[in-house]
């Protein structure tokens, strides 16, 4: 009796160690397979939301970039009729009717004012200004200088008391003499509105800074709408610092913001030309919200696990000390182990020379077989090819021969033969058998696929954005290449949209943006590419075009097809023209030059007389931000002549 009671406890012994062994090997695999899945998650959702913020941030530095050129153009165009009028007695006159001129471009400016050569405000927008003295600011030290358009740090008005940055511009008369400054001024609250366009969440915030010293010069924040908190000040983070540092141009971070200590994923991205940094932030509470709630449902599941294995531990160790109950212990573990394995989250299949043995309820459900189906079909019925099936052999059973774990994402066969994303991971049992964890990703993947859509598509019109443009615009080029053929760069700005925000409102804007978004799509061809770049503008790739007859033909359809009426909310009829500017491109040339030629020649067109097209060249990069607007403004004046 005593020799079987040895031989019983010995049993036992060995029994609870190996059970105490596979249990714990079961929940350190599904810590390892939970922990997995939720990096991945959450690194899906953060790159989704940087793709976002980065969008957001890039999208606004342009549209920031085209107000403050459109204003650059019009100060050089009134500074250098002002420099050809040779009799100082027409002077006051023309510049008068100048700025008259000029100042129905510059819808978003809050003024216009002419500044003479001791600093005195002389006039404003034509009519007689106040008593004000300007010749102590430094932007009009640094006008007085150069000849550029100069822009000012955040500052306060002296005439309306509101934030706002100055772009300045000398005069000087045809005898070379300083006459003074023609300014405007652009509130920060302008640029706020801006902002609060944007789909910055309920916590996102979105701002702009001088790029040297980091001073505020305007910011909206969903929370905070209409907070002046922090203008003309440089309170920011020291991660914003360090970033900055290692790239100035556009980068992203995740840290708390300094001014309201809401933790956001910011994306920043430099207006290009101009001394200003826009910045993008979402709040991470916001776009891990879904991240967290599923953590937190996986976390009780494996933690309830884990208590689970704890427990048949201590059972195993009563077990042992109560000899005469160790049967119905080891049955009683025998069937929290099918507990385990049988739970509906994680498929687990058990496989000899790669055909099924055992399998669980959860892969059942997750391919759609029935109870036992599955059992003697081979992994090969599973993969939806060849190749996938080879390469699992191949490099899966590989990693794991040589002691290395093998984890993989790949698309698997239901039964009713529809494909869906897996997260297979396996170990060896023995030389021929092998244990493999299936999870259903294909919720996840989904999500990551309409991330990728949001980040790379404008959300009003569905068009390519800005950053998918430009992609596009690569390959256009390189297969214009191949086939030796060129290709026709457009930029698109609709001319009497604002009109018609002011008159119906902006549902009736978005309206007409997405009916000219559409009708745009209609007229092109199907290798042609149609963009939507911000606000009210376009762009147009037109392929295998080499000469401007053909695209002027094309945009000429496109043109007719915008002026047609549009019928908005309330069933009002609206109409709206285009401002078009083409440069035919061919041969490897520099993209980014091809785009700012015609934006160039789109704003020619607008100086023009709008509703009009007008063709282009390639712009020279090495052309500074003060010398670009001259230029167009010569070229504007020249078709105004002929």
């Amino acid at each position: 009796m005593q020799h079987q009671r040895t031989i019983v406890r010995n049993s036992l012994t060995r029994l609870r160690r190996g059970l105490v062994a596979g249990n714990l090997m079961l929940g350190l695999m599904l810590c390892l397979a939970v922990g997995l899945s939720l990096r991945n998650a959450r690194e899906g959702d953060e790159e989704a939301a940087r793709l976002t913020a980065e969008n957001l941030a890039t999208s606004m530095s342009s549209e920031v970039a085209a107000e403050l050129r459109l204003i650059d153009n019009a100060l050089a165009t009134v500074a250098e009729r002002y420099a050809k009028t040779s009799r100082e007695a027409d002077r006051p006159e023309v510049l008068s009717q100048m700025v008259a001129e000029q100042r129905v471009l510059l819808k978003h400016v809050s003024a216009v004012r002419v500044v003479d050569a001791a600093g005195d405000v002389v006039s404003e927008e034509g009519a007689p200004a106040t008593a004000i003295h300007l010749g102590d600011r430094s932007y009009f030290e640094r006008a007085r200088a150069r000849d550029a358009t100069v822009v000012s740090e955040p500052l306060l008005s002296r005439v309306a008391g509101d934030w706002c940055i100055v772009v300045a511009r000398r005069l000087i008369n045809a005898d070379g003499g300083f006459d003074g400054v023609v300014l405007t001024e652009v509130t920060s609250e302008h640029f706020a509105e801006h902002f609060a366009g944007m789909a910055l969440g309920r916590s996102g915030a979105m701002s702009m800074r001088m790029n040297d010293n980091f001073l505020l010069v305007a910011r909206h924040s969903a929370s905070e709408p209409r907070s002046l908190k922090g203008l003309g000040e440089a309170t920011v983070s020291q991660a914003l610092r360090d970033n900055i540092r290692r790239d100035a141009a556009q980068g992203w971070y995740v840290t708390p913001t300094a001014l309201d200590q809401v933790e956001r994923i910011t994306a920043y991205h430099r207006v290009p030309g101009y001394p200003f940094t826009v910045f993008a932030g979402l709040s991470t509470g916001e776009y891990l919200g879904a991240w967290y709630r599923q953590a937190a449902e996986l976390c009780a599941l494996v933690a309830l696990m884990i208590a689970l294995v704890g427990g048949v531990s201590v059972l195993l160790y009563r077990g042992q000390k109560r000899e005469h109950e160790g049967r119905l212990a080891a049955d009683r573990t025998a069937r929290e182990q099918s507990l385990m394995l049988e739970n509906d989250l994680v498929g687990m299949v058990r496989l000899r020379s790669r055909v099924i043995q055992w399998d669980n309820r959860a892969l059942e459900r997750i391919l759609g077989y029935g109870q036992g189906e599955m059992r003697g079909m081979s992994m090969r019925d599973l993969y939806l090819d060849q190749a996938t099936f080879d390469h699992i052999g191949r490099a899966g059973y590989g990693a794991l021969r040589a002691g290395e774990r093998f984890r993989t994402q790949v698309q698997m066969r239901r039964k009713d033969g529809t494909a869906l994303w897996i997260d297979l991971s396996g170990m060896l049992v023995s030389e021929e058998e092998s244990l493999w964890m299936l999870m259903d990703i294909d919720a996840l993947k989904q999500s990551e696929e309409k991330a990728y859509g949001m980040a790379f598509r404008d959300a009003l019109t569905g068009l390519p954005n800005r950053r998918l443009f430009e992609e596009k615009l690569a390959d256009a080029q390189a297969t214009a290449l191949r086939a030796d053929a060129g290709i026709a760069v457009c930029y698109l700005d609709l001319d009497g949209f604002k009109p018609v925000n002011d008159r119906h409102g902006h549902e009736a804007g978005d309206e007409v943006l997405q009916a000219v978004g559409a009708r745009l799509q209609q007229t092109l061809r199907a290798n042609d590419i149609v963009a939507r770049l911000g606000g009210d503008e376009f762009a147009i790739v037109l392929a295998a075009s080499s000469d401007a007859g053909g695209a002027r033909t094309v945009l000429q359809r496109c043109l007719a097809e915008i002026e047609r009426p549009i019928e908005v909310a309330g069933g009002h009829r609206v109409t709206v023209s285009a401002s078009i500017g083409i440069v035919l491109a061919r041969g490897s040339c520099d993209l980014a030059s091809v785009m700012r030629g015609a934006d160039d020649a789109m704003y020619a067109a607008k100086r023009a007389g709008k509703g009009r097209i007008q063709i282009g060249s390639v712009a020279s990069p090495a052309a500074s931000s003060a010398v670009r607007p001259l230029v167009a403004a010569s070229a504007a004046r020249s078709l105004l002549v002929a």
